[in-house]
């Protein structure tokens, strides 16, 4: 009974240490999906306020500014608003005869891609 509290101390620092070395990389990875899901989450509402600036920058002037740059300050408060929660910048693409498409390159940050966020405007 002499040495059972300083040995249960040991087995606990060794489980400790065992849970810690394989601990953060896979919550890491089960954290992924989950942090994009949030992030895509995020990135409607700040589709949605860019969408909303374009089409009164368009209503003011007559069409869609050749650069995003141009909704700032008189249309977004702030320019990070022109980047989604990947920290890639949002893309106005000419849309046709939906007018103008703004796109999110999404979790890869590549354009053209299967998990791109499209908004037609």
């Amino acid at each position: 009974m002499r040495y059972a509290l300083p040995l249960i101390l040991v087995a606990l620092v060794v489980v400790l240490l065992l849970h810690h070395a394989k601990g953060p990389a896979r919550a890491a990875a089960e954290a992924g999906p989950a942090l994009d899901k949030a992030k895509a989450a995020a990135l409607q509402p700040q589709l949605r306020q860019v969408a909303a600036a374009l089409e009164a920058y368009a209503g003011e002037r007559g069409a869609f500014p050749q650069d995003l740059d141009d909704l700032v300050p008189f249309h977004l408060a702030a320019a990070d608003l022109l980047v989604d929660p990947w920290g890639t910048r949002l893309r106005l693409e000419a849309g046709g005869a939906a007018g103008a498409v703004l796109v999110s390159a999404g979790p890869d940050r590549a354009f053209a891609s299967a998990d791109d966020t499209r908004r037609s405007l």
